[in-house]
């Protein structure tokens, strides 16, 4: 029976781990999400890992020779418990791929906000102000939109600290 496990891989060596991994005929899962980058005044958006360094292999340990993952280019190892792997339940990676968008991409914003939603600050300097929306950034920060005498400020802060406004 087939399960989900844990590949730990070289810094910066995901895709090319995901690469050799789909070449060996394993199937695997590399949750990415789009990062924008200011560099010398301009503004991209690039395609990042959601865990850094690590990826999702879907193997079954008593029909295929797990083994070869672990010498697989661009692989660390298969998260292992001493000699054998540690399998995840299915749950976490149904869960991830069911916030991926068309292309394959993870939303980082809850199913429940959107960009471009008011939400409302629970915590902090700016608690019970509302705000707009206006972009995720990385593990689990945003970026709004408040408007403060008069003028629209952006504020950055995390997920957790903010409730969508009905």
């Amino acid at each position: 029976m087939k399960s989900w496990f844990v590949v730990r891989t070289k810094i910066r060596s995901e895709d090319q781990s995901a690469i050799h991994l789909k070449r060996q005929g394993f199937e695997v899962f590399l949750p990415r999400y789009r990062k924008h980058i200011r560099h010398a005044r301009k503004l991209s958006t690039v395609l990042r890992p959601l865990f850094s360094g690590y990826l999702f292999v879907r193997i079954d340990v008593g029909q295929q020779r797990w083994q070869s993952i672990n010498s697989t280019v661009g692989v660390i190892s298969l998260v292992s418990s001493g000699s054998s792997p540690c399998p995840i339940p299915d749950a976490i990676v149904d869960a991830l791929q069911a916030r991926e968008d068309r292309d394959g991409i993870v939303s980082l914003v809850p199913p429940a906000l959107q960009c471009g939603d008011q939400v409302r600050l629970l915590d902090g300097a700016f608690a019970d102000y509302t705000a707009f929306l206006e972009e995720v950034c990385d593990e689990k920060r945003v970026i709004l939109l408040l408007d403060l005498m008069g003028s629209q400020v952006r504020v950055k802060t995390c997920l957790e600290n903010l409730a969508k406004v009905s």
